[in-house]
């Protein structure tokens, strides 16, 4: 019996290894196929990693539309540091600058004292303004800049309302934004406690310069004038 049973058992093991062979041949083409496969290699991509990268594109996307404004200027005005702060999203810094180039670009006596006279806010470059305004609108994702500013006031209808909306004022009047001047050094700074909010600063709070007080004489004139 046990000879007869020889040829059979010889068979069986021959189909058993063809087996192992067959699956080894399978796993072997899987794992080609994989490597040729570039996606099946890379770990899925966490949503925190996606977010990054979507922080990244839009910072590269900012960077090229902020170095594509022209720096144009009626008077001669260097915006290149202005536009390095945008860069950086150094709201505090760019809003010194802004404020430093506009007295600039009003001209001598505002430079000389540090506020911009009625005479000279009349003449202001509306070449300027709107070179200061496509900077931050452009840094900001057209969240800052003045017509930024100005969109908020046409839709509330009301300087008051508008201030309040910016953060720059509440309804009851108070501001949450102040100026005081310093004769030393001939130039406007802000109220200890009164500052602009540099972390999380809403729609329009940005930038502050030359805004809320006589408005014959302000900003807000020469927005009027310039279209905004």
């Amino acid at each position: 019996m046990a000879k007869n049973n020889r040829p059979a058992l010889i068979l069986t093991l021959f189909v058993v290894l063809g087996l192992f062979s067959l699956a080894g041949a399978v796993v072997w083409l899987g794992l080609r196929m994989q490597s040729n496969n570039p996606t099946a290699s890379v770990a899925p991509v966490s949503s925190a990693s996606g977010g990054s990268a979507e922080i990244l594109q839009q910072s590269g996307e900012t960077a090229q539309e902020l170095n594509q404004v022209p720096l144009e200027s009626d008077r001669g005005v260097d915006y290149r540091k202005l536009r390095d702060n945008l860069l950086q999203k150094n709201w505090r810094a760019a809003d010194r600058e802004t404020y430093e180039r506009l007295l600039e670009a009003a001209g001598p006596k505002a430079r000389s004292v540090g506020m911009i006279p009625k005479e000279e806010m009349e003449l202001l470059p509306c070449k300027d303004l709107q070179t200061v305004d496509r900077l931050w609108s452009s840094a900001s994702n057209g969240l800052f800049g003045f017509t930024a500013q100005q969109g908020v006031l046409r839709a509330l209808g009301d300087y008051r309302k508008m201030y309040d909306e910016v953060g720059w004022q509440n309804r009851s009047g108070e501001w949450a934004i102040e100026w005081t001047y310093n004769p030393q050094i001939k130039r406007m700074d802000y109220k200890p406690g009164k500052e602009p909010n540099f972390t999380k600063p809403p729609a329009g709070h940005f930038p502050t310069v030359e805004r809320g007080y006589n408005f014959d004489a302000s900003l807000d004139a020469a927005l009027k004038r310039c279209k905004f």
